[in-house]
């Protein structure tokens, strides 16, 4: 009897769940057959593919003035947001110290002058000795001649008897003494000779020594002027890292004084540009940003240069964008953070589909399903329609203004023309038709903004609604269904916002 009471209870409970799952089953297909669509209205407007980045406003030239030298500040003649021009004064440090050196140097160039005139002079002395000893060496060979002259003489009449033994050798004596004072007048000028080609290069090894003393000099007056300190550029001061009475130690490094802006009327603005969007960027791009401080204000640039130098930062490679702005009304300031906005691409007048309609996929639909065959779609080149005029002369750069001392050729640099770029390929939307279910239609798309994509053929018209979404995918947490086609292809599937239609 309990095994029937038992057998009865299971085939009750059993048959209780069959008929709640039967209840379930059928609540939700009375729910599936009751879904409402999303849907949005294809438009025609304005459309533009952009790239976002960030920035910072600089001066194009800043200069760093510092001091050459070591010393304590006696004055200054500029403060923050003075305005300077180039070769003003602007600092002036203790002098003292340098003005000493420089009389030190003085005296040495004096010192050295003096030993010049007495090496000059020694000099002429030799030179008198030199004659001197020429005409001691005249007379002496005038001599030597005479002697031996009445030696030969004396000789002669010796062998005849007629001079005796004694003047015959009192004229050999006197010839050979000749002779000898002729050899001693002779080395009496080389000696002479040498020792005026010892003074020669004693006059020139103290002409070396004033010329020494000379550069020291020079370098002992320069380092007194560098105890002024003169603005190198026209400008504006932005910064100033000196009081009067600071001691500066220039021995190591040149310490930084000022920082002068070289024209605040002209400015740039150093933009990091991600590597995925650095491709499309150029030239001819047109270019406008806003600053926190004017955020209901747009401010225009032109592209000046693209550097090659990448960044990495935490495995992210950027590249610097280097943007000219105009700054006539002093509004922007250095240190700004910029938001930019580059426009690559745009229509004046598009046909646009949401892309949200371009991720819809209904349920039971896989986007896969929705993929055209490889080979099928070849992207077409999308020939830029030709600039407005206002942007044709915007694009056109000005010629840089150079700060000076800097001489490169600003034309001589790499410019980046406009790429050209596949922008036409594949998707698919769909629509309600008549019955009041999901139609697919196959579209050709070409350049997005973000949450909107160019219709450049296919069967909608502005006006006409697409499906961006229905309440069974809004339910669900994980909807079935493959990925749906995003704005620059196949991407996830979703929902968005609408028009609310009922089955």
């Amino acid at each position: 009897m309990k095994k029937l009471l038992t057998r009865k209870t299971a085939l009750i409970a059993f048959g209780l769940v069959m008929l709640a799952g039967i209840l379930a089953f059928s609540m939700r297909s009375q729910k599936s057959s009751s879904a409402e669509f999303f849907t949005s209205r294809v438009e025609a407007g304005a459309l533009r593919n952009v790239v976002n980045a960030t920035g910072v406003v600089q001066t194009v030239v800043t200069v760093q003035v510092g001091s050459q030298v070591s010393g304590q500040v006696e004055e200054l003649y500029a403060d923050y947001n003075s305005v300077v021009k180039r070769g003003q004064l602007l600092a002036k440090l203790d002098p003292r110290n340098f003005q000493a050196q420089v009389e030190n140097a003085r005296a040495n160039v004096a010192a050295g002058q003096a030993r010049i005139r007495s090496a000059e002079a020694e000099l002429k002395t030799q030179a008198a000795n030199l004659q001197s000893a020429k005409a001691n060496l005249e007379a002496a060979r005038v001599a030597r001649d005479n002697t031996a002259t009445l030696f030969q003489r004396a000789s002669e009449l010796s062998k005849s008897g007629v001079v005796s033994k004694n003047d015959y050798d009192n004229a050999k004596a006197n010839a050979d003494s000749a002779q000898a004072k002729f050899e001693q007048a002779q080395a009496a000028i080389d000696q002479v000779e040498a020792q005026s080609n010892a003074s020669a290069a004693q006059l020139e090894q103290v002409k070396a020594q004033l010329e020494q003393a000379q550069a020291d000099l020079n370098r002992a007056q320069l380092n007194l002027d560098y105890c002024n300190i003169y603005s190198p550029v026209d400008g504006v001061v932005i910064s100033r890292n000196i009081d009067v009475g600071q001691t500066i130690a220039a021995s190591l490094q040149s310490p930084t004084l000022f920082s002068i802006a070289n024209d605040l009327s002209r400015m740039q603005v150093n933009a990091s540009v991600d590597e995925a969007d650095i491709g499309n960027i150029s030239d001819q791009a047109d270019v406008k940003f806003t600053v926190d401080a004017y955020p209901n204000d747009i401010f225009r640039g032109k592209i000046s240069e693209i550097r090659l130098s990448p960044q990495t930062v935490q495995n992210v490679v950027t590249y610097s964008v280097i943007l000219s702005i105009e700054n006539s009304e002093l509004r922007l300031k250095p240190g700004m953070t910029a938001n930019i906005t580059i426009t690559v691409d745009q229509r004046d007048n598009a046909v646009k589909v949401p892309n949200a309609a371009l991720r819809y996929t209904p349920a039971g639909t896989h986007r896969e399903d929705l993929r055209p065959e490889r080979g099928t779609f070849a992207g077409v080149s999308h020939t830029e329609p030709e600039q407005p005029a206002e942007r044709r002369q915007a694009s056109e750069a000005a010629p840089p203004h150079l700060a000076p001392g800097q001489k490169w050729d600003p034309s001589e640099k790499i410019r980046f023309v406009q790429p050209k770029r596949t922008v036409q390929r594949p998707g698919a939307v769909f629509v309600l038709n008549a019955e009041r279910k999901p139609e697919l239609r196959k579209v050709i798309l070409g350049i997005t903004d973000g949450s909107a994509t160019e219709l450049v053929s296919g069967e909608l018209q502005p006006g006409d609604s697409v499906i961006i979404g229905d309440s069974t995918q809004a339910a669900n947490t994980a909807p079935a269904g493959g990925p749906g086609f995003g704005p620059f292809g196949f991407g996830a599937r979703g929902g968005g916002g609408g028009a609310r239609v009922g089955r």
